[in-house]
């Protein structure tokens, strides 16, 4: 669709720059471009040095803890940036061009969170990270504190059914990894992540740290946008009777409660299972992680299949489990995994 840009004096032929992607593509090249070493570069790592180094152990052990599920998260998203592409191009999307070129600026923003928590924890968390080379891509390991919580079991989860999306995945299986992904990793793992920071930060002030969560949450916000509209795309199909989007709905809501009870350890871990030095506020965070839940799958995606009694019995069944785990022999166990990796030579 030929369209004119009246206020900029342009038009284009193939691509719709009405469309919600091309919107979405023309955001990311304004406020995706931030460059990570330019970040280092102005910030400064003296401050967050200086804080770092007063802080009790414990204090340092929460920090280690919500940085590690970042940095491995970040890289397993960052991972699936080719097949963001592959299933935006998938004909049950419509072949659309502004997806595609959406997706391209999509898996850049991905690559440069990595690059960021990389550059932070081997400068600034040294102690708390003395070996965090591994790729996981490689025959690696999560690091130990990734593995110890639900953190790894989610990011293991979204590369499955991702995957499957990406190999000629059909609308069912588009609806499931872009509900873990964009919805279950982004819109509620990590802004639930982003809620803690800022709760932590006003006990132990990391400026640097801060100001690159700044700007991975403003990225990852239209990330969460893009998952929506997917989503969004795929029901109305559904309600207007297409029969291979048929089940498209019910998929959504089943992954929903699926990835719920490991985004909920993954937050206990992080908070009470240490008593909570810096207070992360996990009692909080539940209240703000329900309205999360609310506003994607009943305002905005007004989902069938939705059932707050469904959620409510999932949380309660999330928390009588992990509130009898031993997080810290896990985390034992698993820095034993990573060196005894390291020592093969996997890195």
């Amino acid at each position: 669709m030929a369209t004119q840009k009246e206020t900029q004096g342009f038009e284009t032929g193939r691509i719709d720059t009405d469309s919600k992607w091309y919107e979405l593509y023309q955001k990311g090249i304004e406020l995706g471009t931030w460059d990570v070493e330019k970040l280092v570069d102005k910030v400064g790592f003296k401050d967050d040095l200086d804080t770092w180094r007063s802080l009790e152990d414990e204090e340092k052990e929460q920090w280690a803890r919500l940085i590690a599920a970042f940095a491995d998260l970040e890289q397993a998203v960052a991972e699936d940036g080719r097949r963001i592409i592959e299933q935006m191009s998938s004909p049950y999307l419509d072949d659309n061009i502004e997806k595609e070129m959406y997706a391209t600026v999509f898996t850049m923003t991905e690559a440069k969170h990595v690059q960021f928590f990389d550059i932070y924890i081997n400068t600034v968390m040294k102690d708390f990270f003395p070996q965090s080379s591994l790729d996981i891509r490689r025959g690696g390991h999560p690091l130990p504190r990734t593995a110890a919580c639900g953190m790894s079991d989610l990011g293991e989860r979204q590369g499955a059914f991702m995957a499957a999306a990406a190999d000629g995945g059909d609308p069912k299986d588009i609806a499931r990894a872009a509900t873990i992904y964009h919805l279950g990793v982004e819109g509620v793992a990590a802004r639930g992540g982003y809620y803690m920071k800022n709760q932590m930060m006003s006990e132990a002030p990391l400026p640097l740290l801060n100001k690159g969560f700044q700007f991975v949450s403003t990225d990852e916000g239209r990330h969460v946008t893009h998952g929506l509209e997917l989503l969004n795309e795929l029901l109305e199909k559904e309600r207007a009777g297409h029969p291979e989007y048929q089940g498209v709905d019910q998929v959504i809501w089943e992954e929903a409660l699926e990835t719920l009870p490991l985004v909920m350890d993954t937050a206990y871990f992080v908070s009470d299972a240490i008593d909570d030095p810096l207070g992360a506020d996990f009692n909080g965070l539940i209240q703000r992680g329900a309205e999360l839940w609310r506003a994607q799958y009943l305002e905005t995606l007004e989902l069938e299949s939705y059932d707050p009694n469904a959620f409510m019995d999932t949380v309660q069944e999330a928390v009588d489990r992990f509130e009898d785990k031993d997080y810290d022999a896990l985390i034992e166990r698993n820095e034993e995994i990573y060196s005894r990796k390291l020592q093969e030579g996997v890195a």
